[in-house]
């Protein structure tokens, strides 16, 4: 089993880091709703359709130049380099 294959299932809201979470320097995560658990992309990934895109301290609630807001993002339920414990979180539970 991958790390993250049951951390979440459709129609929960997850928040996942595209870098781990360091003192000096910004969060950069999305959050969004599960639409689907998917391997199309060619790994097992939750599909998420973006509700909150935060990068480089700059936080986006509505699609525009930039954002992933509003966009579906493929998220692995594992990675080879820079994986740990809390890369996704269930923000449902």
């Amino acid at each position: 089993m991958l790390k993250f294959e049951n951390i979440a299932k459709v129609g929960d809201v997850i928040r996942a880091y595209d870098f781990k979470p360091m003192l000096n320097r910004s969060d950069c995560y999305v959050e969004g709703k599960v639409v689907a658990v998917d391997n199309s992309q060619g790994y097992k990934a939750y599909k998420i359709l973006v509700s909150k895109d935060v990068f480089d301290n700059k936080e986006f609630t509505e699609s525009g130049y930039g954002s992933r807001v509003t966009k579906n993002v493929f998220v692995p339920f594992q990675v080879s380099f820079m994986e740990y414990d809390a890369r996704i979180i269930n923000l449902s539970n």
